[in-house]
């Protein structure tokens, strides 16, 4: 560094020599006396003796303060910079990966701020605190779940709206995202990182297929369970539809029509037994005292009803005829102490009917205490 008269002073350090840095700083070198020619996109920090700074945007030309003695000069680069880096998330409960392949963009809000750190390699700064972000965020979904995680981490990774045509735009826009936490802030940087690819790792997608498959096969099971109760339902209502007809028909008394039917359509027999089986139930007699009627009349060879309908009608009615003798003469119950036998007196409890008759009382006899003696042993 030089004064006004051209000599070096005796009090100042001298600044480093330039270098080659990897970042958004284009070039470091000493105050010569003169600013280095304005350049679209690229801003000027000049650092004087005590550590001040001062900023020159690139469309700004300003007088340097040489009270305060300026040391280094560092020219750096605002435009839009891209980088690309892999990453291995974790998913929800550590069952697996998330592969990601993300992309930063980032630029320079503040170059006062990036002077300030000298981060020697700005994209590998980024890509250490994106990997950790990314995987706070990631950890909060399984791995069936990639899609949701790959919205999520884009969401919020995504930069602050930035106005790049006035520093005050672009100071406002550091101000916000240094407000929000945003990734780069504190190193004056805007970034915006989104993820252009995104998978499981192997292990994953096995235990992501296996259980899609038992989503699928649960799916259709449920499905299968819905239609078999449509179908039940659906067969439900036409037995209760033909059982409605035949009603009709026995309420009628019409026997031809009825042995026509059957005939035609001999699988209703089973409607029939129900009709039954229901006046079973509620003690009426109409339908039995019908299929009597109608067996007994001829009408079902007259109308050519098959065998099986026929053996079937004839069962109907031998067992419908014993369910009503049985219903109206109940059959006498073994006979029990103290009750009626036929229509004679009630037989009278006593001790010796108590027993059995082909039971023969036999007294006990007194056994001896003493000891048999043996058998005899015979004369000697």
């Amino acid at each position: 560094m030089t004064d006004i008269d051209g000599e070096q002073p005796d009090d100042v350090t001298p600044a480093p020599p330039p270098q080659s840095l990897t970042g958004p700083i284009l070039r470091e070198a000493r105050w010569d006396g003169k600013l280095p020619r304005a350049r679209a996109h690229v801003a000027v920090v000049v650092v004087y003796l005590r550590g001040e700074h001062q900023l020159i945007w690139p469309h700004e030309r300003t007088r340097v303060l040489w009270h305060r003695r300026p040391v280094t000069v560092y020219e750096v680069d605002l435009g839009i910079h891209h980088a690309r880096l892999k990453a291995d998330l974790p998913s929800k409960g550590h069952s697996g990966s998330f592969h990601a392949i993300i992309d930063i963009h980032w630029r320079v809000l503040d170059p006062s701020a990036i002077v300030r750190h000298r981060i020697p390699n700005t994209e590998e700064a980024l890509g250490t605190d994106l990997r950790h972000r990314a995987r706070r965020i990631a950890i909060n979904f399984s791995i069936d779940q990639i899609t949701a995680a790959e919205e999520t981490i884009n969401d919020q990774l995504r930069g602050v709206e930035i106005d790049i045509t006035t520093p005050a735009g672009m100071q406002q826009a550091m101000e916000k995202a240094t407000k929000l936490g945003c990734l780069g802030a504190k190193y004056g940087l805007w970034t915006s990182a989104t993820i252009t690819h995104m998978t499981l790792d192997k292990a994953a997608i096995e235990h992501n297929a296996k259980m899609m498959k038992l989503k699928w096969a649960l799916k259709e099971e449920k499905a299968e369970q819905k239609l078999r109760k449509i179908k039940n339902k659906h067969e439900q209502q036409i037995t209760a539809d033909k059982i409605a007809v035949y009603r009709d028909i026995i309420e009628a008394g019409d026997i031809e029509r009825f042995a026509l039917r059957l005939a035609r359509h001999p699988d209703e027999i089973s409607a029939v037994t129900e009709i039954i089986r229901e006046d079973q139930l509620t003690s009426r007699h109409d339908t039995i005292d019908f299929i009597k009627h109608m067996v007994d009349s001829g009408v079902v060879e007259r109308w050519e009803v098959s065998d099986q309908v026929r053996e079937a009608l004839e069962w109907l009615k031998d067992a419908t005829a014993r369910v009503v003798t049985d219903r109206n003469h109940k059959t006498p119950e073994i006979d029990r102490p103290g009750r009626r036998r036929g229509r004679g007196e009630p037989i009278e409890e006593t001790a010796a009917s108590e027993l059995s008759p082909d039971v023969i009382v036999v007294p006990a006899e007194t056994i001896s205490a003493e000891p048999d003696p043996g058998p005899d042993p015979g004369p000697t």
